[in-house]
């Protein structure tokens, strides 16, 4: 399961997410599953990460998204298709909704476990 966490954790969603969308766009297809395996990488990934500590996040979310930034540079030309704010502007944007996704999924489970205030 460690392992599990590890791969997904540190997989580059935003590189991977900008090599399907232009990708597709030079074949001339829709990206249809794009934005649903998108939600479903967020959700898996804010459940994966409930129990680890915010600092531990945020330093493995940097080094996930230094890695998106690199493999974006070797694989991804910075053409039109990324106009107006380049390749690693589109990368670094989705790297910032896929982190906050994540906190979002993580803070929801928090506030779920949490008993009641209710007053019965």
């Amino acid at each position: 399961m460690r392992v599990f966490q590890f791969i997904m954790f540190t997989l580059p969603v935003p590189f991977l997410f900008c090599f399907y969308e232009y990708n597709s766009y030079l074949l001339r297809k829709d990206a249809h599953l794009l934005f649903p395996l998108f939600l479903l990488l967020i959700v898996v990934n804010g459940v994966l990460i409930r129990k680890i500590n915010l600092r531990l996040i945020l330093g493995v979310n940097m080094i996930m998204t230094i890695l998106s930034l690199i493999l974006g540079f070797v694989f991804l030309d910075d053409s039109w298709f990324f106009k107006p704010f380049g390749r690693d502007g589109a990368i670094l944007f989705i790297s910032l909704f896929y982190v906050f996704g994540q906190l979002l999924v993580r803070w929801f489970i928090f506030i779920s476990k949490r008993p009641s205030d209710a007053i019965n």
